[in-house]
């Protein structure tokens, strides 16, 4: 028993002595099967769905052979494809969370020009707006100009 935890101390050294010198790499595409792999499992423990453990188990091999691959050409092509795909989905779900974050904060709309997404805060009534992209400039009614709009035409 000795000798078989011997082997995979000394297995684990070499493996990280390498991942330390640069020679193994791991790139977007591994971390996020490794970070997949993560999520699965929360979502079995949460459902209680033991019998289907083993689907962890798939993004995190593929992850490790990746890692340890020596074809890191083929490697290269295959981040290169994912990072493609990935970053502008990535971005969107970004600019999404930070729109609903800041929505009771901030009016977004579009430039009627450059259809660039624009950002004014709410409460200040008619602004002046000029897009940075374009530099087209418009008046835009917020929260405030509206309501003022609304007490005019009920206070009649």
């Amino acid at each position: 028993m000795d000798l078989f935890i011997n082997f995979i101390k000394k297995k684990f050294e070499n493996f990280n002595r390498k991942l330390k010198g640069g020679k193994l790499a791991v790139d977007e595409l591994s971390l996020f099967l490794i970070v997949l792999a993560v999520v699965i499992i929360i979502i079995i423990l949460l459902l209680r769905l033991h019998r289907f453990a083993l689907v962890a188990w798939i993004p995190l091999l593929i992850s490790y052979w990746r890692t340890l691959s020596k074809n890191r050409m083929q490697r290269a092509k295959e981040n290169q494809i994912f990072v493609r795909y990935y970053y502008p989905a990535h971005s969107y779900i970004k600019n999404v969370y930070r729109r609903l974050t800041f929505k009771k904060d901030h009016h977004y709309f579009s430039c009627s020009k450059c259809t660039s997404k624009l950002r004014i805060p709410k409460k200040t009534g008619h602004i002046k707006v000029t897009c940075p992209r374009c530099n087209h400039s418009f008046v835009k009614k917020t929260l405030r100009g509206h309501v003022n709009k609304l007490k005019k035409k009920f206070a009649r």
